[in-house]
């Protein structure tokens, strides 16, 4: 795919072919939203469409993976300038719909994502993955990334 806006298309291991393209209409989050509520299952559809709307006028980007027109996986990305790393790439979330994980896709929507941010001139992709989450965090250093840091955070409701 190319920062102008195209398709991505690739042949996954099952012989489908996998389109990943940018999510730009409230249609294409709507469609999202299922895959999104596996990941996140407490987030009701206000919340997710205001978060949606204000994330995407500070750079979020989600891409929407398909196969025959079926949401199978969704990836969100936002590019960030800092002092540390340069121009990096974050990797908001990653989600393939239960029905299809084990199939690959998820490592393609993270070379999708790879991809982009060489494309569009990146120096580093960078994400964090929640404790407990040791699956995940396999997969992702199975994707070739490293551990570095820590993430830490306070909630100020609390």
């Amino acid at each position: 795919m190319t920062p102008s806006g195209e398709q991505y298309e690739v042949k996954t291991k099952d012989g489908k072919k996998l389109t990943v393209r940018e999510a730009r209409s409230d249609a294409d989050y709507y469609a999202a939203y299922p895959v999104i509520l596996q990941l996140i299952p407490d987030l009701d559809m206000q919340t997710y469409a205001q978060r949606v709307f204000v994330a995407r006028a500070t750079g979020y980007r989600m891409f929407m993976a398909e196969i025959d027109e079926d949401v199978v996986g969704v990836i969100g990305i936002v590019h960030n300038h800092n002092l540390h790393d340069g121009f990096v790439t974050y990797i908001e979330q990653v989600v393939v719909d239960e029905e299809y994980r084990g199939l690959g896709y998820g490592s393609m929507l993270v070379d999708f994502a790879e991809k982009r941010a060489r494309e569009e001139g990146c120096d580093q992709v960078e994400l964090d993955v929640d404790d407990g989450e040791g699956q995940t965090e396999e997969f992702y250093l199975r994707n070739g990334y490293k551990i570095s840091g820590k993430y830490l955070y306070k909630d100020l409701n609390e």
